[in-house]
């Protein structure tokens, strides 16, 4: 039951499930642990999106998301980012096809809103632009 300032996030959390928001692993507990240079170029985008909070502040300033209900929205597409970049990931494609579809990144219209508005002032539109970079690149490429 949903009461005075509790606010429902399924929608918010099932979106970020259909954005493969679930980091994927091959390693077991008996592995190494995998080493990741923090110089890395992929380990620097990284670092500028893991510390979303899940707060959905973006996510309700979102104008796409008002006029497109079924648009996965700026925290979906952060997280997304984070996980196309961490190179331990094995879900890329997956990941990418899920995000590169009519609700997916090319439906932000780069208004910014997320952006500004974010508590912990991480750069969601330039996540999304990342998004859009990497799954046209995967297209032209035949990859998805």
């Amino acid at each position: 039951m949903i009461r005075d300032l509790a606010t429902d996030m399924s929608v918010f959390f099932d979106k970020w499930a259909r954005a493969k928001g679930q980091f994927t692993g091959s390693l077991t507990r008996k592995d190494a642990f995998a080493v990741v240079s923090p110089l890395s170029k992929e380990r620097q985008q990284v670092d500028l999106g893991i510390e979303c909070i899940g707060c959905g502040v973006c996510y309700s300033s979102c104008d796409v998301v008002e006029w497109k209900p079924d648009y996965l929205g700026p925290a979906a597409m952060n997280r997304a980012w984070t996980l196309v970049n961490d190179t331990r990931d094995e879900a890329r494609r997956e990941r990418l096809a899920a995000v590169a579809g009519d609700a997916g990144c090319h439906a932000c219209h780069t208004h910014m809103t997320c952006t500004e508005r974010c508590p912990k002032h991480l750069p969601l539109t330039a996540a999304i632009a990342g998004l859009k970079r990497v799954t046209t690149r995967a297209l032209l490429k035949g990859e998805l």
